[in-house]
């Protein structure tokens, strides 16, 4: 072979591994897609099904959802009922594809009456330890589906549940100033069991129950006499949810209305550590 002949093809060669298509994958929220993006970097493709700001208790896939997962390997989601639509979108993945929901099967799940969740609480996520299980599931799971990335996804799940771990350590230390019999609030739904168990919360009750739907006068009544009975300072509201009753609440109360992050992300924030930061640093400083 001649010299520029071996050259081409070694060129050819060369520009076709650089070229080699990025794994295609689906999650079905925002977090679950941060996550899956920080462990799989350029080796992933990820569409994400419940767009930004969008509730996953009431979202209804459009074509466009349907189309945009149409060609993923592997559909993250949550599971134990988060995600009402996903018996309906998960025909439209290819043949083989599989769907991985991260909460199932982790110990310690905590109760709930609500029926369309499975009697379980699924926001395990809001606390950081169930995180760094999710990302280990990410991770071997892309393992599976593509062995040549092995070790780069387990350098890159290394350095990010580092990350978490960091984030987790300073709203821990935040909260050492404050006494836990303080540590009281009131959510705008059903979302913070998990993170009120992992950093010693007290939560007062809900607006809305697990899906988002809200309780009625008769509960809001109650709730705002047991505000004013234990001293609650904040009701948090979410970027998914009108913000109405949360106001009503506080005005009701004398408390004051913070911003917390469980479902859904804005443009504030949109990603996983973010909302660790976030949701630590508004909680902490709303008892000081």
């Amino acid at each position: 072979m001649r010299i520029f002949e071996r050259a081409w093809l070694g060129l050819a060669v060369s520009l076709g591994l650089g070229m080699a298509q990025p794994l295609p994958v689906a999650a079905t929220t925002g977090f679950i897609g941060d996550m899956v993006q920080s462990v799989g970097g350029e080796r992933v493709r990820v569409a994400v099904v419940v767009p930004q700001g969008a509730d996953p208790h009431s979202f209804e896939p459009r074509p466009s959802t349907l189309r945009g997962i149409s060609g993923a390997r592997v559909l993250f989601a949550n599971g134990l009922g988060l995600e009402p639509f996903l018996s309906r979108i998960q025909p439209q993945l290819p043949e083989g594809a599989r769907t991985v929901k991260l909460a199932e099967g982790m110990p310690g799940l905590i109760r709930s009456d609500d029926g369309e969740h499975g009697g379980y609480d699924p926001h395990l996520w809001l606390d950081p330890a169930y995180g760094v299980r999710y990302v280990e599931r990410i991770r071997d799971v892309l393992s599976q589906l593509d062995p040549a990335g092995r070790e780069a996804y387990r350098a890159r799940a290394r350095a990010y549940i580092g990350q978490i771990g960091q984030a987790d350590a300073r709203v821990r230390e935040c909260l050492q100033s404050v006494p836990p019999s303080a540590r009281k609030v009131v959510s705008q739904h059903e979302a913070l069991l998990y993170f009120a168990r992992s950093y010693g919360i007290t939560l007062v009750g809900s607006i809305a129950n697990f899906a988002g739907q809200e309780k009625g006068p008769q509960t809001f009544a109650r709730l705002a006499q047991e505000m004013k009975k234990q001293g609650v300072k904040v009701v948090f509201a979410e970027p998914q949810f009108s913000p109405a009753e949360a106001q009503a609440l506080a005005q009701a109360t004398g408390a004051k209305v913070g911003r917390i992050y469980s479902d859904a992300f804005d443009a504030q924030v949109n990603t996983y550590l973010g909302l660790i930061r976030w949701n630590g640093r508004v909680v902490c400083e709303s008892f000081k």
